[in-house]
């Protein structure tokens, strides 16, 4: 009778052991998880105000865009008003994608399973690219307008005349630019370069996002040990 009932305190403090092991080995995994997601929250600050700083730039683009073809005298010049309209349109664009990427930011739920978290920044990085894209591409051709606006408000005749000449020949060699580009990026991709396709896709990603991604696979690999 002593011993079963030894056997049955055994048991017990056993039992007893166990769960607080167990509530112990949670708690651990919440602060490791509470930090590392905090890490991730800090990393992504760079992105964050990169994308403001694009949104700005948007900004100063539309209002410099409105400030010249508005003008009555660029209202009268189709190719003047043609230039600010253009460039009116890319300030609005680059505003949208980089307020997209931002709200992308912004909506991380931290509170969610590390995979939900991953799949969302991996919108956010896809959300990322097309900013950089739509922002930085364009210019292949763009940079030849904004010359021409400051021609225009500098009253420079002969240099907006110059300018519009050279349209042609540099629409020619942006579009040229922009192929090669295009190009470019599906060759470095294929799989027989995997060096040249990991160096363009970390070029892409940027600094920020490849370790808030690094950081979240290392969570989850902790998670299912």
């Amino acid at each position: 009778m002593e011993t079963t009932m030894e056997l049955d305190d055994f048991k017990q403090a056993w039992q007893t052991l166990d769960r607080r092991l167990e509530q112990q080995n949670e708690i651990n995994l919440r602060l490791y998880t509470d930090s590392k997601l905090q890490k991730v929250h800090a990393g992504l600050r760079p992105l964050v105000w990169g994308q403001i700083a694009q949104l700005l730039f948007g900004l100063l683009v539309v209002w410099g865009a409105v400030t010249f073809w508005t003008r009555p005298m660029h209202l009268e010049s189709p190719m003047q008003l043609t230039a600010g309209l253009l460039m009116h349109a890319y300030g609005v664009a680059v505003i949208i994608v980089s307020g997209i990427t931002l709200g992308r930011a912004r909506s991380l739920d931290y509170t969610a399973p590390v995979l939900d978290i991953q799949k969302q920044v991996l919108q956010l990085r896809r959300a990322y690219i097309i900013s950089g894209m739509v922002a930085g591409l364009p210019w292949w051709v763009l940079w030849m307008l904004p010359v021409m606006m400051l021609a225009g408000l500098a009253g420079d005749a002969q240099g907006m005349a110059w300018m519009q000449s050279y349209l042609p020949i540099g629409t020619g060699i942006g579009v040229a630019g922009l192929l090669g580009t295009w190009w470019f990026h599906r060759w470095s991709r294929d799989s027989r370069r995997p060096r040249l396709a990991k160096s363009m896709e970390d070029g892409l990603t940027g600094k920020s996002l490849r370790k808030v991604q690094r950081m979240l696979d290392e969570l989850a690999q902790f998670e299912h040990e």
